[in-house]
Formats: structure tokens, sequence, C-alpha cells
């Protein structure tokens, strides 16, 4: 049981690296942007990871089946969507309300276990997952805010994201977690080339240093890393863990901003960042660490 719980703590601090790195995503989108139309900069961004984790990892490539090439499929199939519909969505909504939508991916995601494998979580899980959703809603909604089309359609992204990450812990079990997590990259480099060509007015590349600097950003650090760290995580750790870990991500973007951008942080902020993580470590904590070890075992 003492490695199996040193194998979770790994999975969560890679989880935990992988949210850090997506946090830092949404700043660096956001400029690009400027160069760059959407589909455009998504078929780039996963075309240059995919490339890239092509050239490192290839001997692993020699190993690939049909199935480990159709769970990718599936994977990025559900990425894709997620993005689309957050990408919809943030046309109509805020970022800040966009970010607590997505973190709804720690409601939905034991939703969709107990619907599909009849499993109800446990009490510590939904005092978790509560306590770390208020916090991110202080961080991320204003006082009297309402649902608008952005935020359900955002729900939606956050729901079919919950879905890759669900199939994500699956096939982490039964393929090359690297593998896995890699081959799902040249999908949604797929559609986001269809999509661009059927819907955006041209196809272009970045024009200034600065706008590669981020589209490199974009493709290694949050396509290819973030998406390595983050399968590899799911072959550790339990979904209740990287579920909750992932929700925590408007946290540091709130903290990135602040870095990089100025941004301030508000009192009420602070204690929304300050619930999320009392939120994630009732999960992680070492003693629901071992409840969980004993359950599985039985």
């Amino acid at each position: 049981m003492a490695a199996d719980r040193k194998h979770i703590a790994l999975g969560d601090l890679m989880m935990l690296a992988a949210t850090m790195i997506f946090g830092a995503m949404t700043i660096f989108s956001k400029q690009i942007l400027a160069e760059l139309e959407v589909f455009n900069m998504v078929a780039l961004r996963f075309l240059i990871a995919f490339a890239a984790c092509l050239l490192v990892f290839h001997k692993r490539y020699r190993k690939l089946d049909k199935e480990t090439f159709l769970h990718s499929g599936v994977l990025g199939t559900f990425l894709f969507l997620s993005y689309l519909c957050m990408v919809l969505g943030c046309k109509y909504t805020t970022a800040s309300n966009a970010g607590f939508m997505m973190s709804l991916v720690a409601f939905f995601t034991p939703l969709i276990i107990l619907v599909q494998e009849h499993v109800v979580p446990g009490r510590p899980q939904i005092i978790s997952i509560l306590i770390t959703l208020i916090g991110v809603g202080l961080m991320c909604l204003s006082p009297g805010f309402s649902l608008n089309k952005g935020d359900l359609i955002c729900i939606i992204s956050a729901f079919f994201y919950s879905f890759q990450m669900l199939y994500t812990e699956r096939y982490a079990h039964r393929h090359d977690p690297i593998v896995l997590g890699t081959l799902q990259l040249p999908f949604v480099s797929v559609y986001g080339f269809i999509f661009a060509f059927i819907i955006e007015d041209s196809f272009r590349l970045p024009v200034s240093a600065a706008g590669w600097w981020q589209l490199m950003y974009l493709a290694l650090g949050c396509g290819a890393l973030g998406f390595i760290f983050q399968t590899s995580a799911e072959k550790l750790s339990p979904t209740s863990h990287t579920t909750l870990i992932y929700a925590s991500e408007p946290v540091f973007v709130a903290l990135f901003s602040f870095l990089m951008l100025g941004e301030q942080i508000s009192v009420r902020q602070m204690a929304g960042i300050i619930l999320v993580f009392i939120g994630v470590w009732i999960t992680v904590k070492p003693k629901n660490t071992d409840e969980e070890l004993i359950r599985d075992a039985d």
C-alpha cells in the first residue's frame, strides 16, 4: 500500500504540474489571437506539439497498435469538442465565468461515474467538490451573476472534458500513457485544420517573434508536456484526484495574471484560492488516499 500511496502522490504532483501549465495557456492564447484566428492557432499548435513528441518518443511508437490509435482518437475528439465549445462560449461570456464553468469538470466526472458504473462518491469527495466549487465561484463569479448563452456552452465544454479525463484514466491503464497522451494531438490538429478552412477567412503563420514564442509555449508546453503529464498522472492517481486538481486551474490563471500582467487579486479572490486548496487537500490527503486504496482492493 505504501508503494501505491507513492504512485498516487506522484500522479497528483504531475496533475498539479499539468494544471499549472494549462493555467498559463489562457494568457498566451489571448495574446496570440491578435495574430491568428482560433482554429488556425489550434491546428498549428497541436501539429507542432505532435511533431515534437514524435521526434522525442518515436521509438515508443514502434509498438503502436490499432486499439491505442482508436483510443487516442476518442480522447482527441472529446478534447476538440471541449475546446470548440469553450471558444464559442467565450464569445458570449467573460473569461472569469468561463473559468468557473470549466471547473464543473469536478462535478460532472463523479456524476458520469455514478451513471455508468453505479459508484457513489464518498463523503470526503462530495465535501471537497463543494468547497472547491465555492472557492472557484468566489474567484470567478461577480455579484448578481446569472447564466447566459455563453455560460451554458462552457458548461457543455466542461461536460465533454469530463469524458476526456474519464476515458484518459481508463485507457492509460491499458496503453503506454506517453503514446496515448501524444497521439491524441494530431486528431485535434486535423479537426482544427478542417474548421479553419471551413469557418475562417484565411490560414496563416505568426508574423512576430512574440507570436512565435507564444505559439511554441502553447504547442510544447500546453500541447505536449501538459498532456503527457495529464495522461501519466491519470495512470497513477484516481479520477477523483485528477479532476479536482484540474478544477483548480482558475487559481493558476489568477496567479499568472498577477505575475505576468500585473492584475490585482482581490480579498474575495484570495478567499476563493484558499478554499480551492482546502477542497483539493481534503481529497488528496493521505487518510482519504488510504480509504480509496482499500475500496479499490475490495
